[in-house]
């Protein structure tokens, strides 16, 4: 994962020279994301929500934009009350917080039908990396925000190639309110279909619909205080398919041009 970040970032710098020799424009954008799981996908993980943030650089046409595009989901989480072994003798009641989610670092690219106007429609493609992760967390049940957990681990950590197409189109703020300059501030509806390699996953909280048979078990061991014996706890299911996603983005951009 760091040899991807690290290519990442590296291309981004080399494109940001590129375009500030050729006197490219920039935009970025942040927003909400709502991604549902599609074809055996849709059997064994519901559906997630996230936030999504991409850079890029407009050519001078403003027809092109190119930048990197990065976005992180959770699907999945559940939260138990256990005696927790703390490792040095002692036990106590901790929450234990099981959390599943995904992460994609993409290069973008974008290309405006429309290239002035205060409704810009696009299409894009990207391709890049999608890691899935699940995450355990003991925290103690006193700590009320859940500000640091007494322990952390990383279940289960896979990841794959993927790409997505989609299409949205930008809506000027100029519109609605007419102090903002043209051309500055957007509102950016899209929607988007990925596709990627075969991967394994976790999840703790599977469509009512899912099959158990395609799956495994993941289990942690956990003690009781009163009899001292150790019992396994369920925390979740294993798969493996292809990624197969659909998503729904609403954001903010911001555009320079040149």
């Amino acid at each position: 994962m760091k040899k991807i970040y690290l290519t990442t970032a590296l291309l981004l710098m080399a494109l940001a020279t590129i375009a500030q020799q050729q006197r490219w424009g920039f935009e970025m954008s942040m927003g909400y994301v709502y991604t549902t799981p599609m074809g055996s996908m849709a059997n064994n993980i519901k559906n997630g929500h996230g936030f999504v943030t991409d850079f890029a650089m407009i050519t001078p046409s403003r027809r092109v934009a190119l930048g990197v595009e990065v976005n992180f989901t959770q699907y999945g989480r559940d939260k138990n009350r256990q005696v927790y072994d703390l490792g040095d003798g002692t036990t106590a009641n901790m929450d234990v917080i099981v959390s599943n989610s995904f992460a994609n670092t993409l290069l973008v690219g974008r290309v405006y039908l429309n290239t002035t106007g205060k409704v810009l429609p696009y299409v894009s493609a990207k391709a890049g990396w999608s890691e899935f992760q699940t995450n355990l967390n003991v925290y103690d049940p006193d700590d009320w925000d859940h500000c640091e957990p007494v322990e952390t681990e990383v279940l289960h950590r896979d990841g794959t190639i993927v790409a997505t197409f989609g299409g949205g189109v930008r809506l000027d703020f100029s519109r609605v309110f007419k102090k903002i300059d043209e051309g500055i501030l957007y509102f950016d509806i899209n929607a988007n279909f990925t596709q990627g390699g075969s991967i394994q996953y976790m999840n703790t909280d599977a469509p009512a619909q899912h099959n158990h048979g395609s799956s495994e078990d993941v289990m942690l061991d956990f003690i009781n205080t009163e009899t001292q014996d150790v019992h396994e706890h369920h925390v979740g299911h294993l798969y493996n398919s292809p990624i197969t996603l659909a998503d729904f983005r609403f954001s903010i951009a911001y555009r320079i041009n040149r």
